[in-house]
């Protein structure tokens, strides 16, 4: 009889669930591209789904379906597709829930990559596409009054790390007839579970915390039954699916992430109250810190902890931001978080190059803005590191 588990147990246990009568703890690498079919009616069978197998490995494979399995789990829903980037997952899901005509309305606050998308690429489809500050409840509602089909946020946004009410969204989202997709990537489902509050569709990078290891590439959405079965036709269509290694290697990292998490959060707090007081540091974004302009949403969202990402403005600008990044030893500069080592990233350079001057200007990402992903590092050598940076800013 299969029992209730937590999140802590379904992540420990990635990656191990193969169909046979003794199951390896670890699962192979099906690295393989076609599948033996014995007959014309099991095609059929598989297909249609009055039969378990696999056919070819764009539509699935062994070690795509596992990790799909275990990411539904987390996020307690019915089905997830995988991905190979988390690009792929935001860009065909929103292809698969929409069409020429329709409105998705995303915050204005988003991943430089995801905005690139909704600006240039999705529009040039004959889809309309509106912003709003979605941690400003009056003007979400302003703006679902045209009835978009479907809006885009992220649970923590990147890279200054506000928080929206996904709950108060989701209900004003469901009552416009909207669907709420939600990119769970920075919070992760150790911290915050979007379909718990509403959400319809929830998207990872899975390139970062769930991987966490900076060796592999892949994402996932994940929904209830029907809308995942739309996704997961369009991935196949778009051919997004990702390869098994991949696969394999997500599963594996997701089997500490409760472990990794909560080591980045503990140092992201220490570092992000270092920073709070530092001369050198214009302003800290952290939504644990009691100034966040979202601290108690968070608090009451995520009793877990708070992320281990925090952004940090720098006084000198851009000058001040090219001293620290030559000067810090351990913290290694890459455009990527949520992996076991500190990192740190320069939105302006990075995430949000593609937006203009005045676009990053207005979303509050200056030439100063430094993001970091706390690692499994001891807090005290991250805090060295960074204190004899900032020597030299």
């Amino acid at each position: 009889m299969r029992v209730p588990r937590s999140i802590d147990s379904i992540c420990a246990a990635a990656g191990s669930d193969m169909p046979s009568a003794t199951r390896p703890l670890t699962a192979p690498i099906y690295q393989n591209s076609v599948f033996e079919i014995e007959s014309l009616e099991q095609v059929d069978d598989i297909y249609e789904g009055r039969q378990d197998g696999f056919i070819y490995s764009r539509d699935a494979n062994p070690n795509v379906s596992i990790l799909e399995r275990v990411v539904a789990d987390l996020e307690d829903t019915d089905d997830a597709v995988a991905f190979s980037s988390g690009m792929g997952a935001v860009g065909v899901t929103l292809l698969a829930l929409v069409e020429s005509g329709d409105t998705v309305l995303a915050a204005d606050a988003l991943y430089g990559g995801t905005n690139l998308l909704l600006r240039q690429h999705l529009t040039r489809l004959g889809v309309n596409v509106e912003f709003v500050d979605a941690c400003n409840l009056h003007a979400v509602e302003r703006s679902l009054r045209s009835r978009p089909k479907a809006m885009l946020i992220e649970s923590i946004t990147n890279p200054l790390l506000s928080l929206p009410d996904i709950r108060a969204i989701s209900d004003m989202a469901h009552r416009s007839g909207t669907l709420l997709v939600v990119d769970n990537t920075l919070a992760t489902p150790i911290l915050l579970k979007p379909m718990e509050l509403g959400a319809d569709v929830v998207i990872h990078s899975a390139t970062k915390s769930l991987g966490g290891h900076s060796d592999v590439t892949g994402g996932a959405a994940t929904a209830r039954s029907d809308i995942a079965m739309q996704i997961r036709q369009s991935n196949s269509v778009w051919g997004n699916t990702p390869d098994p290694f991949a696969t394999w290697l997500i599963a594996r990292g997701i089997r500490t992430l409760p472990l990794r998490v909560e080591r980045a959060c503990r140092n992201a707090m220490r570092v992000a109250a270092l920073l709070s007081d530092h001369p050198k540091v214009r302003a800290v974004h952290y939504p644990g810190l009691p100034g966040h302009p979202q601290h108690e949403l968070a608090r009451a969202t995520m009793p877990g902890g708070f992320g281990g990402m925090v952004s940090y403005d720098l006084y000198g600008g851009g000058a001040a931001a090219s001293k620290f990044v030559r000067t810090l030893d351990m913290i290694k500069f890459a455009p990527s978080l949520g992996e076991a080592r500190t990192t740190i990233s320069h939105p302006a350079k990075t995430s949000h190059h593609s937006l203009s001057e005045d676009e990053r200007a207005q979303s509050g990402i200056s030439d100063g803005l430094i993001r970091m992903s706390c690692g499994l590092e001891s807090a005290e050598d991250i805090i060295a590191d960074l204190e004899q940076a900032l020597e030299y800013v």
